[in-house]
């Protein structure tokens, strides 16, 4: 156990990331989320992301009813996250720590009183704070090697973790504006995102009509166009991912040992 205001050593947490990776994650951060935390969480000012990558190939996008759309919605990998994440809790626990695991968003329908907590804190929050990528202006988390093809997850946790020193406070699309010239319900402004900025740059209500609309012929509320209208999903699907490709401005993730 450590003492207030100690930093976790180097090693340690470096023997952690290589474990989380391990386990089946593709990216691992450590970010400061006290700026902004609601009060209900503001004892827990660290936060863990963790983040997956899309299998790569073209089967996740989805020709039916004469709607072309990507399919964002993998239990496979969201219930692998689940899995980093039970390990995670029961690791920090059993060593004093407290946590709040923020499970994928397709996993949030709990009838839990705590569930309750899980819409005060978005996963890109954490993911910007940890420097794993930026908010695009479709939305979506972007990272410098993946694009908008991660799916994510969160622990939040009073450990003293060593936090990223370079978080993302603003987008860097620049004048990108793929996805809003591709979003069919024009439901995505060209506006490039701030953390300080106000909350919620698309416009819901149409972006919300159309994932009916194409439930209604596809079976799904899909459409995720602005994922493949995004160029840096074309880079990635020009080639294979590898897992043990670091993250912005890190080394690389290799699977390490750590004591269970």
């Amino acid at each position: 156990m450590t003492v207030a205001g100690e930093v976790m050593p180097v090693d340690w947490q470096r023997d952690l990331s290589d474990r989380l990776v391990s386990l089946g994650v593709t990216l691992v951060g450590y970010g400061d989320v006290s700026r902004g935390l609601a009060g209900e969480l503001r004892h827990l000012d660290k936060a863990v992301s963790l983040a997956v990558a899309h299998p790569s190939g073209g089967g996740n996008v989805v020709s039916s009813g004469g709607v072309t759309a990507y399919c964002n919605q993998m239990a496979d990998v969201d219930q692998r996250l689940e899995r980093v994440q039970g390990w995670l809790v029961r690791y920090l626990k059993s060593r004093g720590w407290r946590t709040l695991a923020i499970p994928p968003d397709s996993l949030r329908r709990d009838s839990r009183f705590i569930a309750r907590i899980y819409p005060l804190f978005p996963h890109k929050t954490a993911a910007t704070c940890a420097g794993l990528g930026w908010v695009g202006k479709s939305g979506l988390l972007i990272n410098e090697r993946y694009g908008p093809l991660l799916s994510l997850a969160t622990v939040l946790t009073n450990a003293p973790l060593a936090v990223c020193q370079s978080p993302l406070w603003s987008g860097r699309c620049g004048k990108c504006r793929r996805c809003v010239d591709g979003c069919p319900v024009q439901a995505i402004p060209d506006r490039e995102w701030s953390s300080a900025g106000p909350a919620g740059q698309i416009d819901v209500q149409a972006c919300t009509g159309r994932l009916t609309a194409n439930r209604e012929k596809t079976g799904r509320a899909i459409c995720g166009l602005c994922i493949l209208a995004c160029p840096y999903t074309g880079k990635i699907t020009r080639r294979p991912f590898a897992r043990e490709d670091p993250p912005p401005g890190q080394g690389p993730r290799r699977a390490g040992s750590m004591a269970l």
